[in-house]
């Protein structure tokens, strides 16, 4: 049985992220083959407990350490980006150096933000896998000129350059490199010659087939996690451009996750949007919703969000370059619009249509039922790891 440890700045648990799902995927993936043992080690989630969902498998342990306790302000004379700099804490090296003397046939590198360790083991001689959950140096400087003031700006934009220095350094010690689209694959294609493009592992099990009718709410559904500043502009955005249409034509917006206070502020007693923060279970939203929004531009990478609407029985409404990583007769199942006037325009012609709606729930679930199951995600690793 191969033995990998798997390096994770912040460990794939609790599933409320996108990293954090696709993490998770790809390690009950690997480990259900039965050919694997996986250890998790990694930085716990700050203010999260960890759960069972991932860490009850068979063949997957873990090690975690305490959240860092500082600001990060040492990473602006460090090499490292912040959060690389933060997640490669004391506590952290000294723990992975008491693990990495045992024999591992595998060591991966999860997230670039993951590879503040690099350093610990570039020089060992175990194949290293990086798994890039973006392309960093083609996304972070985008997201750097979205921040006001010109000094944030500035930090940012350093930050953005020190990712893509860092993002080169882990791709040129990989053995192999995993990413989610093949966008991603043709920007790493340049520096590693062995790339696997591994799209999000479902976690959960597809909804049974649902019929929307006309007593369903005129209602979308937009989920998320809302700590990241880019993700944070990403729903400021959204909710700007899309709300006014919105609430003119009566359609409600459900948003779900953890929502800064001053967004939710802005929007206090607009009876289109509805802040429901953190649910344990989002199908009873779900089945009181016409359709799941996608609406993300900036920030890239494939939106998990898709697959749980989708495997809900959710028609999808998106920006197309939202929907990256879709392939094309599963965005002929989609609601796609280049722009998010266009997009309030789809909804609002739509959001009505009860065959319509219906139609394209219904093909979309069977076609990511079949690409993203678990069955397809155990191959996809084998080939990485186990041949």
């Amino acid at each position: 049985m191969k033995q990998v440890l798997w390096i994770s700045g912040r460990v794939p648990s609790p599933l409320y992220s996108g990293d954090a799902l696709y993490s998770a995927g790809l390690i009950e993936a690997l480990a259900s083959t039965g050919q694997a043992a996986v250890h998790v080690f990694g930085t716990q989630r700050d203010g999260h407990r960890n759960d069972e969902k991932l860490f009850g498998l068979p063949d997957v342990t873990c090690s975690i350490v305490p959240p860092p306790l500082g600001t990060g302000l040492g990473s602006l004379i460090s090499s490292l980006p912040r959060d690389a700099y933060n997640l490669a804490s004391a506590p952290l090296r000294e723990g992975l150096k008491d693990i990495l003397g045992r024999a591992w046939d595998w060591i991966v590198i999860d997230h670039a933000n993951s590879a503040g360790v690099l350093d610990l083991i570039k020089d060992r001689r175990v194949p290293i896998c990086y798994i890039a959950h973006n392309a960093e140096g083609a996304i972070r400087p985008t997201i750097s000129r979205e921040f006001k003031g010109v000094a944030r700006r500035a930090i940012m934009r350093i930050d953005a350059e020190k990712y893509r220095r860092l993002e080169r350094k882990v791709v040129a010690a990989a053995d192999a490199v995993i990413c989610i689209t093949s966008d991603d694959a043709s920007y790493f294609d340049r520096h590693c010659s062995n790339i696997h493009v591994i799209p999000p592992v479902y976690l959960g099990a597809a909804s049974p087939r649902r019929a929307i009718h006309a007593a369903c709410p005129r209602a979308l559904v937009l989920i998320g996690s809302f700590e990241w500043a880019a993700k944070q502009r990403n729903l400021q955005q959204i909710l700007d451009l899309l709300v006014p249409t919105l609430r003119r034509n009566a359609v409600n917006l459900q948003v779900v996750g953890a929502v800064p206070g001053a967004i939710r502020a802005k929007y206090e007693g607009d009876e289109s949007v509805t802040f429901l923060g953190r649910l344990p279970d989002v199908q009873p939203i779900f089945e009181a919703c016409r359709g799941g929004l996608v609406a993300e531009v900036l920030g890239g990478g494939f939106k998990l969000k898709i697959l749980d609407y989708a495997l809900a029985g959710l028609p999808i409404f998106g920006l197309r370059p939202a929907l990256s990583g879709m392939a094309p007769e599963e965005r002929s199942a989609m609601f796609a619009a280049d722009n998010m006037s266009e997009l309030a325009d789809l909804i609002v012609n739509n959001i009505d249509d009860l065959e319509g709606l219906n139609h394209c729930q219904i093909k979309l679930q069977s076609l990511v039922a079949q690409r993203f199951g678990l069955a397809a995600g155990m191959l996809r690793m084998s080939r990485v790891f186990l041949e």
